[in-house]
């Protein structure tokens, strides 16, 4: 049986894999055929989204280069956020140099969210997260995976799966370092059907492994084995090196732990030797960790000695008080950032309030001057008058409904300018028509108050003439 789904899982990431390929290759032909900025720039994106889904390679140092010029050349703060979040990613998959990843990603996130990038949002946060689970500390982790969760791209957008996922691997991950399996096994069961429809080798991957370590906390070791050995042949098939990492290092903490000494050995040394050919100080503390484990159990003390001389000095450059240090101070600085912009916004939103206030008091005074000056019997009114009433109360209605659906604007149209402007177009053309049509009723009501208006000054003064005695003062 373990057998069967060892091959099956096999044959079908072989025909996925063919699929991506041909993918990622018309990507790299639409590359080279064109020279637009912004187009080489969605096509990097999407290549690199593609190796990250499919395991077709690690994240491309120049590609990350390339989409940072582009963005600096068009100015452009979403690009700008995009592009510190690969080089991020570049230092945290390939170079595991934790805080170099933690300082370009924490870079990006005020640019997304000035522009109200939900999925660049979310991924900077998570990719955060990741590199807090890196430095063993799931605590500080889990705060930006909630975070990333609660920025996670609408249902209706093409990137939610695509997010979603990467939120439900994260956060299963960290109930399964504090061996919480029921709660893990939910969100790995979240992360099965979203998978289902993006068909992500990588994630598969990774599904596989965490619903192993659940099963293994829940005592059923025959059924994490299974997982297990799926897991670590999808991993072994991919080229992105996290993905390896991450499933092996939970492969090998179980077979340590079942005595399974020499297969743990094996996937110690392939960690180590994977982790020298990429310089990733990562997978070589794992390895290096592993393997004085190994030795120590086989009680050969030379050889877990200089394991555990290579673990001190890898854990030395991971964990060093500069690197600690520089990552304290980057998370003290990102949440006075955060301090700081929500007491702007709440500044914002009461400027908003007072404003609207203001713009009903004006709306208020102009209207009660306008009926009045249309409906008093005793002035007489030029028409030019009610036109200019009119258009300042067209002016100000407009800025009154432009204060109030601002947000929901903002929110409808990602804050686009383009978009911001066809939308106010749209507002304005509504208007328009309605403060004519009743510019139109003023001005013939006005027309027909001051004919009645002079009409009865007319008579009044034709009696007087006549002699007749006055309405008012009928002894005259």
């Amino acid at each position: 049986m373990k057998k069967f789904l060892l091959t099956a899982g096999l044959i079908s990431f072989v025909f996925n894999c063919d699929a991506q390929n041909k993918y990622a290759d018309s990507l790299r032909t639409a590359l080279s055929k064109t020279a637009k900025p912004i187009e080489r720039f969605g096509l990097l994106t999407k290549l690199g989204e593609d190796n990250f889904s499919s395991g077709n390679g690690n994240v491309d140092s120049s590609a990350c280069i390339q989409m940072h010029q582009i963005a600096q050349q068009l100015h452009n703060d979403s690009l700008l956020a995009i592009s510190y979040n690969w080089i991020g990613d570049y230092f945290l998959f390939n170079k595991a140099d934790n805080t170099i990843a933690l300082e370009y990603l924490f870079k990006g996130i005020p640019l997304a969210e000035k522009v109200k990038s939900k999925r660049t949002i979310s991924s900077l946060y998570l990719d955060i997260a990741l590199a807090y689970f890196n430095l063993n500390n799931p605590q500080t982790a889990v705060k930006y995976i909630r975070s990333a969760g609660d920025n996670l791209p609408d249902s209706s957008s093409r990137m939610h799966d695509y997010m979603a996922r990467q939120y439900q691997s994260a956060i299963a991950n960290y109930y399964i370092l504090q061996h919480q399996p029921d709660s893990a096994l939910h969100f790995i069961n979240e992360l099965n059907e979203t998978n289902l429809r993006l068909k992500s080798s990588v994630f598969e991957s990774r599904a596989l492994g965490l619903t192993a370590a659940a099963y293994d906390q829940l005592g059923d070791e025959k059924l994490a084995e299974i997982y297990y050995g799926k897991a670590n042949t999808l991993a072994d098939a991919t080229r992105f090196n996290n993905t390896k990492l991450f499933v092996k290092k939970k492969y090998t903490l179980f077979l340590l732990h079942n005595d399974k000494t020499a297969e743990a050995g094996e996937q110690a040394r392939e960690l180590l030797e994977l982790g020298r050919q990429t310089s990733n100080n990562n997978m070589q503390l794992a390895g290096a960790g592993f393997l004085r484990q190994v030795y120590e159990k086989q009680n050969l003390t030379d050889s877990a000695f200089y394991y555990s001389e290579m673990e001190s000095s890898l854990k030395d450059s991971i964990f060093s008080q500069n690197n600690i240090n520089k990552i304290q101070a980057l998370a003290f600085n990102e949440q006075l950032r955060i301090i700081d912009q929500a007491a702007k916004n709440k500044a914002e939103t009461e400027e908003r309030k007072q404003n609207i206030e203001y713009a009903l008091m004006a709306l208020g005074i102009v209207l009660f001057i306008l009926l009045f000056l249309l409906f008093s019997r005793r002035i007489i009114t030029n028409t030019n008058v009610i036109e200019f009433l009119g258009i300042m109360i067209l002016l100000i209605v407009f800025e009154f409904l432009n204060l109030l659906l601002t947000p929901f604007l903002e929110k409808l149209t990602n804050n686009t300018p383009l978009l911001m402007l066809i939308a106010l177009v749209c507002l304005a053309s509504l208007l328009i028509p309605t403060h004519y049509r009743l510019e139109q009723w003023m001005t013939k009501k006005l027309v027909e108050k001051n004919k009645q208006i002079r009409l009865a000054a007319a008579k009044k003064t034709i009696r007087l003439l006549s002699g007749e005695p006055s309405e008012n003062n009928p002894s005259l």
